[in-house]
């Protein structure tokens, strides 16, 4: 029987300074296009993800920041290919956090949100995704939410399809992180995903370990 990898997926805070340290990772077209983002915290979060993307490339694999372009589908969703091979990855961002993952072979879908209280908590919580949820519980409300979202992504479908459905069958396939004020999730159906932190440090970038 065939193990199967499971997808890479990482995230990172302090984006102003984690920019300066991904330049090596990043292309001069990305610089570009961050540009047509009026809001600066949407530059830093757009060139961010492409060069945390790519340091993951290098991290796990070895390849070079020229090996692989990123781009978008015709519904949005980033577009990874390496040395011409597509492989599958997401993208997430919330203020001054940014979350990605990627594989050669395995979907997966991610999801960074901020805990805040929502007006149609209640309602939400009554059927399909949200059944069942204490509607006190925040954190418990945000990781079945970021996970539909992590579903859609990964599915490339319809999040108020995803809302509909059951979350029994995905949640043994997720994996949450609270960071500060946001709610992490990584989603894949076929293999477990730890979420791991990509750390400053003055040697460098370094990957979280534990």
């Amino acid at each position: 029987m065939t193990s199967v990898t499971p997808p890479v997926c990482a995230f990172a805070t302090g984006l102003e300074e984690l920019v300066v340290a991904l330049a090596p990772w990043l292309s001069e077209d990305e610089r570009q296009q961050a540009e047509q983002y009026r809001r600066p915290a949407r530059r830093l979060q757009f060139l961010t993800a492409r060069g945390l993307l790519r340091w993951l490339l290098q991290h796990y694999w070895n390849f070079p920041p020229t090996a692989s372009v990123i781009t978008r589908q015709p519904n949005g969703a980033p577009q990874l290919q390496v040395n011409g091979q597509l492989w599958y990855c997401s993208i997430s961002h919330s203020h001054d956090i940014v979350m990605v993952a990627l594989s050669p072979d395995q979907a997966v879908g991610v999801d960074v949100e901020r805990l805040k209280p929502r007006k149609q908590l209640v309602r939400l919580l009554k059927t399909g995704f949200m059944a069942g949820l204490e509607t006190e519980d925040l954190a418990q409300f945000y990781q079945r939410w970021t996970l539909a979202e992590a579903v859609t992504k990964t599915e490339q479908g319809l999040l108020l399809e995803v809302l509909k459905r059951d979350s029994g069958a995905y949640e043994t396939h997720a994996r949450f992180r609270q960071q500060a004020d946001c709610m992490l999730c990584c989603y894949t159906p076929t293999a477990h995903s730890n979420i791991h932190e990509v750390l400053q440090t003055d040697a460098g970038l370094v990957l979280e370990t534990s």
